[in-house]
């Protein structure tokens, strides 16, 4: 008797232990009148410049030295790959990782929420949010070069 219970103690404590993995929230539909096209503001990742063509969104961020993005949309979602590609001349190595966008209609207009993480991981790193700020236009960067020859280091 003490065996089983012993045994079966160790089976529920193993249970209750094991966190189920954070998963990909499924897609709803698109909010009237919403695009991911557009300059966004995003607290962790500053200025955001998305460009959809077909199902895909391609874009930059600013967050610092800048990075990349490009994913596919399923009604309201976006699932994406993101790139930091470092500098060799500067030391700074290329992280690389993995996230996902709802665009939601809010009081103030309309949002993106997310996450992001590192590698293959679509959670870990943390919350990606961005609020929507204006079209794009030809001044805006079209990639990460244009946007780190603007800057000054």
């Amino acid at each position: 008797m003490t065996r089983r219970f012993f045994l079966l103690m160790g089976v529920f404590l193993m249970m209750a232990s094991c966190k189920s993995a954070p998963t990909i929230p499924d897609p709803a539909s698109l909010p009237s009148g919403g695009s991911f096209e557009g300059v966004w503001y995003s607290p962790q990742f500053e200025q955001m410049y998305l460009r959809k063509s077909g199902d895909t969104v391609r874009g930059i961020y600013t967050y610092k030295y800048g990075g990349t993005l490009e994913g596919k949309v399923s009604g309201n979602l976006l699932v994406f790959d993101w790139i930091d590609p470092g500098d060799s001349e500067e030391a700074r190595r290329t992280f690389k990782g993995k996230g996902y966008l709802q665009l939601k209609k809010s009081d103030d207009g309309y949002v993106l929420e997310g996450r992001w993480g590192y590698e293959k991981d679509h959670h870990g790193g943390g919350p990606w949010t961005a609020q929507y700020i204006r079209e794009l236009d030809e001044a805006d960067p079209q990639n990460i070069e244009d946007f780190r020859s603007t800057q000054v280091r």
